[in-house]
């Protein structure tokens, strides 16, 4: 349209009509603003999702690895006392064998 054809189409409107148009205007304007921002918090928050996403994949597999450790030191652990238990054992019979021959002889 022409600029002149478009103030007489304008005109012809009314004041209300012209009221319409520019509240029209203005909610286009708003509405586009309001998209704006949305996409951007949208964004926003998808890439906070997957830094957390991430994270939380790495903490999951720090707390297997600790978890595989510690059942690795629980058995060594076990296996310490039972090396301890049984040289204990093995020395108690050994001092009773020896009592048993310094008793009763060769």
């Amino acid at each position: 349209m022409e600029q002149p054809e478009f103030i007489k189409w304008l005109i012809t409107l009314g004041v209300g009509g012209v009221l319409a148009g520019f509240m029209f205007v203005f909610y286009r304007k708003d509405i586009k603003q309001y998209t704006e921002l949305w996409k951007i918090t949208a964004d926003q928050l998808m890439s906070i999702v997957k830094e957390n996403t991430a994270s939380n994949t790495k903490l999951i597999g720090l707390i297997e690895s600790a978890e595989r450790n510690t059942l690795r030191k629980t058995d060594i652990d076990l296996m310490i006392e039972r090396k301890i238990i049984e040289r204990s054992l093995r020395e108690t019979v050994i001092k009773q064998e020896q009592k048993d021959t310094v008793q009763h002889g060769p």
